[in-house]
């Protein structure tokens, strides 16, 4: 059996092309924290593209391997990807399940890491901000202890549609 990740290729950048259907948009704290991770760790997670070439998966990453030179530079304007034999409903498809799949950080365990970060690791509050690319405002409701509290956020009722997975709550598609 072979996986997608068994086949990674090393390509021109230039000769992909971004899908017209990708509804994922990047803020700029969010994409200079990518440039950060793609300068200090290199490319960990390749590209997934079709047989025509078009981006499924790793827009973001590929036009930073166009638009910053150190990691054109580096990488001598190449990019991994991995070709998915798939038509453009699948690729439509994946793109969404993938883009939806990657979630979003609860400011619970966003607040527990940052603590960790200071009171164990010694990290500033300007190193967090820095490293974890957020402002001094976001770095201070992540340390105070008031920042859950404030809003009794732990007694709200939500649809269980929104529960994290690691919450351990179990559901059915249905949301039961």
């Amino acid at each position: 059996m072979s996986d997608p990740i068994d086949n990674i290729e090393w390509v021109d950048s230039k000769s992909l092309t971004a899908n017209h259907w990708n509804p994922n948009r990047i803020l700029k704290a969010e994409h200079d924290l990518l440039v950060h991770n793609m300068e200090t760790l290199g490319w960990v997670q390749p590209i997934l593209i079709n047989s025509n070439n078009i981006i499924i998966d790793g827009f973001h990453r590929w036009r930073i391997s166009q638009d910053i030179n150190s990691i054109k530079d580096k990488y001598e304007g190449k990019v991994p990807v991995v070709i998915l034999n798939i038509d453009d409903r699948e690729a439509m498809l994946y793109t969404i399940r993938m883009n939806r799949a990657k979630g979003v950080h609860s400011s619970n365990g966003m607040q527990k890491i940052a603590k960790i970060l200071v009171n164990e690791y010694q990290m500033t509050k300007e190193q967090l901000e820095y490293e974890l690319g957020m402002s001094s405002t976001e770095v201070e409701l992540l340390l105070s202890d008031s920042v859950l509290t404030a809003r009794n956020s732990k007694e709200w009722k939500y649809n269980k549609a929104w529960y994290p997975i690691e919450d351990g709550k179990k559901y059915g598609k249905s949301g039961e």
